[in-house]
């Protein structure tokens, strides 16, 4: 035998062993499963806590914003701001911004135990059903990134019944 003809024979070889270990995986198929996590977290007490903390953010913070909304109009108006209205807006501003940073910070610590249980019950449920993917719906679909999927797909409500 040739160096040339051996050559081949390893390079044929090699070839045809990776063919057959593309095969073999995919034999396999992968499993790609979907979850509501909004429907997941409001469904825990911390994601119903967080979501009352919510509407309370909102309520506050629409208030400073209905505070601001006159000076803001009178400007777009063309009319003229006085030293004083200017120091309030500024005032407000900050306080707002302030007010906009406490909430954020106060909703993510109370949503934080939603978070990690969601997690750790998608974790579990993927683990045992042998899921190698597990996407969230409605992120999916909005993005474009799955264009269907088959109803059976989603694993929300095994997860639901981990969390409660």
């Amino acid at each position: 035998m040739t160096l040339r003809t051996l050559s081949f024979a390893l390079v044929t070889l090699a070839v045809l062993a990776f063919a057959g270990s593309r095969l073999t995986a995919q034999e396999q198929p992968t499993r790609i499963v979907f979850i509501d996590s909004q429907r997941l977290i409001a469904a825990h007490p911390a994601g119903q806590e967080a979501a009352r903390l919510q509407e309370q953010a909102r309520q506050e913070i629409d208030a400073l914003r209905a505070d601001i909304e006159p000076i803001v109009q009178k400007a777009q108006a063309g009319l003229e701001v006085t030293p004083d209205e200017r120091a309030l807006y500024d005032t407000l501003v900050r306080s707002l911004e302030a007010v906009q940073q406490r909430w954020l910070e106060e909703i993510a610590a109370a949503s934080q135990p939603a978070l990690q249980a969601v997690d750790n019950a998608i974790r579990q449920l993927a683990t045992e059903r042998g899921f190698a993917i597990v996407l969230d719906g409605r992120v999916a679909a909005e993005s474009g990134l799955v264009v269907y999927a088959q109803d059976n797909l989603d694993i929300t409500q095994q997860v639901l019944e981990r969390i409660r």
